[in-house]
């Protein structure tokens, strides 16, 4: 692991606006709220695109979010690959043949993280090699132990080669509506073991859901690893107060680095750990 730490702010994922009135949904919106959340310390800023009615959009609404965003800042962009059933997997993997401007990642799935969101190992492989094509760095997205050897199958098949990290999510504390498992601190320990012994070569990124999200990231930051903040995972502060802005998550987060002596990573550290 690194010494200084990588937060990613992840801007909106599918949160709708009545938990949280400030998610941002158009390009001009994510552009703020990346041009915030880089400003407070975020060194990748992560976005799912969505339409104003708050449904998935994975058509060249894309295209305008990542030019809005590379025009507010100069960090690494992530998108969600996670369809919903009502979006085709060739949609997905046609996108990046017709994107004009395509992000620098793409995160994958090999489990669903909600019922109605499919995803397996195999269209995990349809992506991947999408992602290839397009020169995007994939962003392997793991919801518990078990997705660890579904991507040492791709790793071996010579898919995860351009990977720069991991992403860990983990749930609510109390495992709650949620098929991600519990953001405990001894799941965070655990799944980072796991990660670091079966994928050595990447750096992981550790993210936890709502009331957990604070918990998740104080422990991995302690452990060496980097963290993963913002609307997507939480609406609400530490106080249970609600967030106006992912930047306010992000501070947290880049408080946390602090106390345990983690200079935060900077941009040009962060397009070389993409490298």
């Amino acid at each position: 692991m690194s010494d200084a730490m990588l937060i990613v702010a992840a801007l909106n994922g599918t949160r709708s606006r009545d938990e949280c009135p400030n998610v941002p949904l158009s390009a001009d919106e994510l552009a703020r709220e990346a041009k915030r959340a880089v400003d407070a310390g975020a060194g990748v800023v992560h976005f799912h695109a969505r339409r104003r009615d708050g449904t998935p959009a994975f058509d060249l609404v894309i295209d305008d979010i990542v030019g809005a965003i590379r025009k507010a800042v100069d960090v690494p962009i992530s998108m969600t690959t996670q369809r919903t059933r009502q979006t085709s997997l060739g949609t997905i993997t046609a996108l990046f043949d017709v994107l004009r401007d395509v992000p620098d990642i793409a995160t994958v799935g090999v489990r669903p993280p909600e019922p109605d969101m499919p995803a397996h190992r195999e269209e995990a492989r349809q992506i991947l090699e999408a992602c290839e094509r397009a020169g995007v760095r994939p962003e392997p997205v793991v919801l518990g132990v078990d997705a660890l050897a579904d991507f040492e199958v791709l790793y071996n098949d010579s898919l995860l080669t351009r990977t720069p990290f991991v992403v860990v999510e983990l749930g609510p504390s109390d495992g709650r509506g949620s098929d991600r498992i519990s953001g405990t601190p001894h799941n965070v320990l655990r799944m980072i073991d796991a990660c670091e012994n079966q994928f050595s070569r990447f750096d992981v990124v550790v993210s936890g859901q709502d009331e957990a999200s604070p918990i998740v990231q104080a422990v991995a930051a302690a452990a060496g690893a980097h963290v993963r903040c913002g609307f997507q995972d939480a609406a609400t502060l530490p106080d249970g107060s609600a967030a106006t802005s992912n930047a306010q998550l992000v501070e947290i987060a880049a408080q946390l680095a602090h106390s345990v002596g983690r200079p935060l990573m900077e941009p040009a550290d962060v397009r070389a750990l993409l490298r």
